[in-house]
């Protein structure tokens, strides 16, 4: 029988993946990561190149999971300002990732990403805020009302007795819009806000996730106890990193370059590597200590992991190979 390659189309993945399957799958990718020789990165961790005459800007990052096997290649291309801005969120952008079997070297599925990219990285903050959060936080804050706002309140109304929800964004109209679609379907009271402010203040959990090119967000408008998880490249203020009791990310500081933002309070002198408690898979694999009270400030900033893509482009190859699902292409 010769060889065949799966191709899954974002209609594919967004019939056949839940958000449901995203946390499942990155849990498992976080506990997965305390031991280390089950993964092996590209190095460097991503190849970039930019056009910004062009408004261009390409991405390319690699993994190999040993204990599945699978290796992968995660390829984006998204169009960026003059400034080097932009999310790659939108529909047009490029979002794929390549299989490959590590033993035979041959392709096995080509998965268009553009539904469970979005899933994967509000998974991966719910899952922060499963070990972080208050057990019962009831108030939530959306900043960023784009995919991964209505995947992360999706997710955290499956884990928390949610009672009210603040959503705001730049755009009334599109906040406006949240609220509605995401009351309707979760069956939550989901109100829109005008100011990034009101959207935090009485809010026990926050997710930020937004294009923004500065940084907005005031450690004075964060109540005690809350959890807040931050997404995009420029959102908390240095005070932010400075107060919080605790402050935990998803990438190893010490073989990986800090994210934009936090190199910016690094650089700024606000805070140094070793004001970072730790890494989410320590928490999560019981290495670090969860929650500790009620009243401690957790902050989480979340980059996103190439081998949590990896890991859920191979469990929709999977369920593909096995129900027949997508398109078969000649190798």
């Amino acid at each position: 029988m010769p060889h065949e390659v799966v191709f899954l189309s974002d209609q594919d993945v967004s019939g056949m993946f839940t958000m449901a399957d995203a946390m499942v799958a990155v849990e498992d990718d976080f506990k997965r990561q305390g031991v280390p020789e089950s993964m092996i990165y590209g190095v460097p961790l991503s190849y970039v190149t930019e056009d910004r005459k062009l408004g261009y800007r390409s991405r390319i990052k690699s993994a190999i999971i040993r204990d599945l096997p699978v290796a992968g290649v995660r390829v984006t291309g998204f169009n960026i300002d003059q400034n080097g801005v932009g999310t790659g969120g939108e529909r047009a952008a490029t979002r794929y990732i390549i299989l490959s079997d590590p033993v035979t070297s041959s392709p096995i599925a080509i998965i268009d990403e553009h539904s469970s990219f979005s899933k994967r990285t509000g998974a991966s903050v719910c899952v922060a805020a499963k070990y972080l959060a208050r057990p019962e936080s009831a108030t939530v804050g959306i900043i960023g009302v784009g995919n991964v706002g209505q995947a992360a309140l999706q997710g955290l109304h499956a884990l928390f007795n949610i009672s009210d929800v603040k959503a705001t964004s730049l755009r009334p109209q599109s906040r406006e819009k949240f609220a509605h679609e995401m009351s309707h379907t979760l069956g939550l009271r989901v109100r829109a806000v005008d100011s990034y402010e009101e959207a935090c203040r009485g809010a026990d959990i926050i997710v930020v996730g937004t294009s923004s090119p500065e940084p907005f967000l005031h450690y004075d408008w964060l109540e005690e106890g809350v959890f807040l998880a931050v997404v995009g490249e420029h959102e908390a203020m240095n005070d932010v990193y400075v107060k919080c009791d605790r402050f935990f990310v998803d990438y190893n500081p010490a073989s990986e370059k800090h994210p934009a933002h936090i190199q910016h309070a690094v650089d700024a002198g606000a805070i140094g590597t070793e004001d970072i408690t730790g890494q989410l898979w320590e928490v999560i694999a019981g290495r670090k200590p969860g929650r500790r009270n009620a009243k401690e400030k957790v902050l989480v900033a979340s980059v996103g992991l190439t081998t949590q893509d990896i890991s859920i482009a191979y469990q929709l190859y999977m369920r593909a190979k096995a129900e027949g699902l997508g398109m078969r292409l000649p190798f």
